[in-house]
């Protein structure tokens, strides 16, 4: 089962996370964020990966949609220190996708 969560991003997202004592990071650029996210997708021992959400959407297209189309792992788009998110529900869609039911749900 996966259960590890790794970090992918610019230095103040992971330096925030390793802080934190997430052991499992990596820094990258734009240029390399498509190929170390594919990568870290392959190895498949990660249940959770936070990503830099300004990298996450300049992704190719087809990795968007394979994103959009699997429930594990669950990606989670952080906003960028300089900006605020764009995705503002987006934790509270990825739970819902992942577990098959809306948590806050009144009924």
């Amino acid at each position: 089962m996966k259960t590890g969560i790794m970090v992918l991003g610019d230095a103040p997202l992971v330096t925030g996370f390793q802080l934190a004592g997430l052991e499992n990071s990596l820094v990258v650029t734009h240029n390399t964020f498509q190929k170390e996210l594919e990568s870290i997708l392959e190895k498949k021992e990660f249940g959770v990966i936070v990503v830099n959400e300004n990298m996450l959407s300049t992704i190719d297209w087809r990795l968007k949609k394979k994103l959009d189309s699997i429930a594990f792992p669950v990606i989670v788009p952080i906003p960028d220190i300089r900006e605020k998110s764009s995705e503002g529900d987006e934790i509270k869609n990825l739970i819902k996708r992942a577990l098959g039911f809306d948590l806050s749900s009144k009924k």
